[in-house]
């Protein structure tokens, strides 16, 4: 373990290099490898800047702090669609979208390191330094107490495994695997089919990028209004519901001004269920195999965006295909999700004998 701030520069330089790098590859296979680097590192940049910053947030900013990193994700959407437009040679592309990576190590200094894994690894010291910075930068003091390393919880160790023993835990498994799986299928379908919807295919592919913004503002309004649970299944029924109306309307001739718009309601309705699943399933999940869950769950969505790609292939044989299974698809998961429980102001389970009990 080297920490989250060290992961998270290592993973996002390394990306940056990677991305420079297949600009620059001389065939096919090099381009191939560099890619999927970038797609490696890129889990890392995910995964570490998500934990780091709802370690580094109290628990009445944790829902707004989660959609804020969600919500550059899609300002990056826009942003690139605009440098495409600008710069339309890939290679050149790829250079200068990989050389701004590198503007990260001015933040080094500036990112503080989670104080919650300084403590479990003992370094209480260091841990104070960073929440007595947080603290001054609220414009408040951090109180003199000894900082306490958090205790363990459930003692014994757990392996993937124990997420498929239980009956609830087996559920809530399964059930969010798929979720994130038919998340990422849909998301990054309509994404990559774009320019095939109709319209300018650089204002199509900005537009479902800027559909993400208003989703994850609707997400932070009702969220702890209406609860994880129904968001999370509303939106994918959604969904579903905008890429089935495009499939109605393509089979009755519509113009490509419709079919967009119906895509745009599917961008925007998967991307509010994505907004909301990180955070419902940090609090399905223990905390004694949340890491595990949440990695197992992640490993669903990386398998639906290798798949996505295939899916939009179907066209091939039918126009409608790719639409109409992702539709499908959205409206089956969000019956299937409306099976788990609601996590809105209850306590987080702790262990697994408390989620079977």
């Amino acid at each position: 373990m080297i920490g989250r701030k060290k992961v998270f520069f290592i993973s996002i330089l390394s990306a940056t290099g990677c991305n420079v790098l297949s600009g620059l590859a001389p065939g096919f296979y090099f381009f191939a490898f560099f890619r999927v680097a970038i797609a490696f590192f890129n889990a890392g940049i995910i995964l570490s800047s998500y934990t780091l910053c709802m370690e580094i947030t109290g628990i009445s900013q944790r829902t707004f702090a989660g959609l804020a990193v969600q919500l550059f994700f899609a300002v990056g959407y826009v942003v690139l669609a605009v440098l495409a437009y600008l710069i339309r040679d890939w290679r050149t592309l790829s250079v200068i979208t990989g050389l701004t990576g590198f503007l990260f190590l001015f933040l080094w200094r500036v990112v503080p390191e989670s104080p919650r894994w300084l403590l479990i690894q003992g370094r209480g010291e260091e841990a104070r330094e960073v929440l007595d910075r947080l603290a001054r930068g609220n414009g408040t003091q951090l109180p003199a107490a000894e900082l306490k390393k958090p205790l363990s919880t459930g003692g014994e160790k757990v392996s993937m495994l124990d997420l498929f023993r239980g009956r609830n835990i087996r559920q809530r498994t399964v059930v969010l695997v798929i979720s994130w799986f038919t998340n990422c299928v849909v998301y990054y379908g309509l994404a990559m089919s774009a320019g095939s919807l109709g319209g300018n295919r650089y204002i199509s592919f900005s537009l479902t990028g800027l559909m993400d913004v208003p989703a994850l503002v609707v997400t932070l309004l009702f969220l702890d209004r209406i609860g994880r649970k129904w968001m999370h299944a509303g939106f994918l029924f959604v969904g579903g519901s905008g890429c089935l109306l495009w499939t109605v309307l393509h089979l009755l001739g519509a113009s490509g001004s419709l079919k967009v718009i119906a895509a745009f309601i599917g961008k925007f309705a998967v991307a509010g269920s994505f907004g909301t699943v990180y955070l419902y399933s940090a609090e399905l999940f223990p905390t004694q195999v949340r890491s595990l869950g949440m990695g197992i769950a992640s490993v669903g969505s990386r398998v639906g965006g290798i798949l996505s790609p295939l899916v939009l292939l179907l066209a091939s044989t039918s126009a409608i295909l790719p639409m109409l299974l992702m539709g499908a698809l959205a409206l089956l998961t969000g019956l299937l999700s409306l099976t788990l429980p609601e996590t809105l102001n209850k306590p987080l389970p702790e262990t697994l004998t408390d989620l079977e009990s």
